[in-house]
């Protein structure tokens, strides 16, 4: 009711439950099986007002509920019903996900349900205005703090407990998640998955539902007498599938063909390795493997990794980037919502970490609820920014030899977002199914939109599923180089030699009209990249990988000229290997936490 946890299996999941209550509140009755409408329910039963905290279905379905929604509320009796009792009238319904939706919870204490229903999982928050639904990934791990008892601090902590302990690399089985949730933060009397606040608050039960393909195995366990119950119920599974969204046929191999058939799509390795023969040869020249840290003093590393975008931003005149704000992993979620009212942000906001790439962790906000949900997971320093409403984005690539008046555009990447039009008789699904590109995009779109994919969109509406320019993210990239311009190198050149020591990287810019783009106006900087840019133009799919090779070994060549002349010039020692290979290191370890 309090700490919930969900934790996939090799062959299902685990859901638990640690209940705090006030010491006076009578003792729960233990879980058993009741006959419900037409499923048989297993849940243990709230003495005083005959609802629930957490509870089954024979057909799989399960619900845990947390007091509180987002940020601890002021109660104001007397509500309707309790929550309790609205969980056990959703675990009831044949569908819990649409009796949730339709469910009018005016005059309903705020809170937060976890619901796994058709194979699908979300997090519902309801606070006491409006509802918020969030389709999850069922193949992560989570952790919920009621907002009504752990402050902003406290569950950032109880998140680390849990990240620390995934990292130890348990078996997953029920007593490693019911030994963490009686033994987490073991110390800690006020915010333990175990309390006892003064003797008058304190953790009363903690409920294990483990879910398999053919059972569930209810685990219960009363901290007041000591006492554990185990219940087993078979899950009957209906005739007809009823997956809300379903991947279609030979989806796997057909996206192995599509991969097969379009480099674009290969693995970096794949790409790469033919050409590193060159980078050897140029670091030969220089007598350093990673001589690229010269190419853009002021940045680190040169822009090759582990480069900071709130460092970057500083460095560009601010009429060309968006409104940003830095904020370090963990800051307390009213200061962040106090320091972007202070700077007059409005939603929609991007969330993204401060040192990343990929579109690894980028987030369109549109409320105060979503930007919680995003700082809440997040284990990086990030940045809030205001969205920019501008219609297109380019890439554009940019060098400039040190000592010498005038840079160069050598390349210009479209991108088209990820987006399907209705024609008033497709669902979203069999549109995203006509695209091969979109295909490769489908499980992360499911766990997006889950099963509003089935909708119908009206004829000629257009929807952007994915408003992110990155090729990992689905959008497609086109190359524009034969746009470049005399008027647009020279608008180009003006903002970069604004950007102090910036010589070799990309600007991904945002931008209404061609025209206006080619005077330098009306534009947004989103990303200034440096030495790890790529020449993202050689992924357009009229390109082939011959013409890919030559670019990539045409711009290291243009790499390694500006690092050698920064070092002969103003004298800028290139990183030595041990530095190099502490880089590259930092660099994995960091993947891991956004990834």
């Amino acid at each position: 009711m309090c700490t919930v946890t969900y934790l996939p299996t090799k062959n299902g999941f685990q859901l638990t439950s640690n209940r705090d209550e006030n010491v006076n509140r009578g003792q729960a009755i233990v879980p058993r099986l009741y006959k419900g409408e037409r499923h048989t329910l297993l849940y243990p039963k709230d003495a005083d007002r005959n609802g629930s905290w957490i509870a089954a279905k024979n057909n799989g379905d399960v619900v845990v509920l947390l007091n509180g929604a987002f940020v601890k509320h002021t109660a104001m009796p007397p509500y309707k019903t309790s929550r309790g009792l609205v969980l056990m009238e959703l675990i009831n319904a044949e569908d819990p996900y649409s009796a949730y939706k339709d469910n009018d919870l005016e005059g309903v204490e705020p809170f937060t349900l976890v619901l796994y229903a058709g194979s699908m999982l979300y997090e519902c928050r309801w606070d006491g205005e409006r509802k918020y639904i969030k389709p999850l990934d069922t193949r992560e791990a989570y952790i919920w703090s009621s907002a009504t008892l752990y402050n902003e601090n406290a569950a950032a902590k109880r998140l680390k407990w849990f990240n620390d302990w995934k990292a130890a690399e348990p078996e997953n089985g029920i007593g490693d998640i019911m030994h963490f949730h009686h033994h987490a933060g073991q110390g800690d009397a006020d915010d333990a998955l175990v309390i006892n606040r003064g003797g008058k608050m304190k953790t009363v039960s903690i409920t294990n539902i483990n879910v398999g393909p053919q059972n569930l195995t209810m685990t219960y366990h009363d901290l007041r007498d000591g006492n554990e119950h185990i219940n087993v119920l078979p899950i009957v599974h209906d005739s007809v599938d009823d997956d809300p969204v379903a991947l279609p046929r030979f989806w796997k191999l057909r996206t192995f063909l599509i991969r097969l058939f379009n480099w674009e799509y290969w693995s970096m390795n794949a790409v790469y390795t033919p050409v590193m023969f060159y980078w050897f040869w140029l670091s030969f020249k220089a007598r350093s493997f990673f001589f690229f840290n010269a190419a853009n003093p002021l940045i680190e590393n040169g822009g090759f990794t582990l480069e900071s975008k709130a460092r970057i931003y500083d460095l560009i005149p601010q009429k060309y980037y968006p409104k940003t704000r830095y904020f370090k992993a963990g800051t307390d979620f009213q200061q962040i919502v106090q320091s972007i009212t202070a700077g007059d942000f409005s939603y929609p906001l991007i969330a993204k970490p401060d040192i990343g790439g990929k579109g690894v962790q980028v987030k369109l906000v549109h409320d105060q609820a979503g930007l919680w949900e995003y700082t809440h997971q997040i284990r990086v320093d990030f940045l809030v920014q205001q969205y920019v409403d501008y219609r297109n984005e380019v890439g554009i690539f940019y060098y400039r030899l040190p000592g010498e008046a005038k840079g160069r555009v050598t390349g210009i990447v479209g991108k088209e977002f990820l987006a399907i039009t209705g024609d008033g008789k497709s669902t979203m699904l069999q549109l995203i199914d006509r695209e091969p590109r979109y295909l490769l995009q489908l499980p992360a779109l499911i766990g997006a939109y889950g099963d509003k994919l089935t909708q119908v969109l009206p004829a000629g509406e257009v929807k952007t599923l994915v408003p992110y320019g990155n090729h990992a993210r689905g959008a497609k990239f086109i190359d524009l180089s034969y746009l470049i311009t005399p008027q647009l190198t020279q608008a180009i050149d003006e903002i970069c030699r604004q950007v102090p020591e910036f010589y070799f990287g990309r600007l991904d810019v945002m931008y209404n009209t061609w025209d206006e783009l080619s005077r330098g106006e009306n534009i947004s900087i989103i990303e200034l990249n440096g030495a790890g840019s790529e020449p993202t133009h050689i992924y357009d799919p009229n390109h082939s990988l011959l013409f890919a090779w030559g670019e990539i070994m045409r711009h290291w060549r243009l790499l390694y000229r500006v690092s050698k002349l920064n070092k002969q010039q103003k004298g800028i020692s290139y990183m030595t290997y041990k530095e190099g290979m502490t880089m590259l290191k930092n660099h994995a370890e960091y993947t891991k936490l956004v990834s």
